[in-house]
């Protein structure tokens, strides 16, 4: 029970790279860095300032260990504890009810506070923006390997097809709201 609290502490980042030093260990904070980049569905978006500070916090609660290499720039290596371990399993057990939420989902409750046109725009631009993201997570795939790689790309393929399907629902929807409200607007402008 101790264990499962502590685990449950951590942030979501924190148990997310976790679980990268986990699978790739030995590694070293700059390849952590990069293969967030690599990633294929990167929720939350993670900066450098965010990593770096959530691999020392680690350090900090002895669930990753640093250890010197004899590199001419004594680049450490980061390892899972097995306290580390156990923190992995326990996140990766823990499934909520509660998922992130979709930002795209977010913003289009406040569409009304946009012009027709610029709604239009909105949806226009949030389908190239998924449309880039996808051509991403395509790209990482091919450097990707193995069964559950595929899996997990399949995932995110998935999650951007059907959010370019919802852009393509919304895109119908906020068509008829403009159309319906044309008609009102004549009305008492006369």
């Amino acid at each position: 029970m101790q264990k499962e609290i502590a685990s449950a502490r951590l942030t979501e980042i924190e148990n997310y790279v976790l679980s990268i030093i986990w699978r790739t260990q030995p590694t070293t904070a700059y390849q952590i860095r990069h293969a967030f980049g690599r990633m294929a569905a990167e929720d939350p978006p993670v900066s450098q300032g965010t990593i770096y500070p959530a691999i020392e916090r680690l350090k900090r609660r002895e669930l990753v260990e640093a250890r010197s290499t004899q590199d001419r720039r004594n680049t450490k290596q980061l390892w899972c504890t097995a306290a580390g371990e156990d923190a992995v399993r326990q996140w990766v057990m823990r499934v909520s009810s509660r998922l992130p939420d979709d930002p795209l989902r977010n913003r289009a409750l406040a569409l009304s506070v946009l012009s027709p046109a610029e709604c239009a725009d909105w949806v226009k631009n949030a389908k190239l923006a998924v449309l880039e993201d996808l051509a991403e997570v395509e790209e990482s795939a091919q450097a990707s390997t193995g069964a559950l790689h595929e899996v997990v790309h399949d995932n995110a393929r998935l999650t951007h097809l059907a959010r370019i399907r919802w852009l393509e629902r919304l895109e119908v929807a906020l068509s008829r709201i403009a159309s319906e409200a044309l008609p009102g607007q004549r009305s008492s402008s006369n």
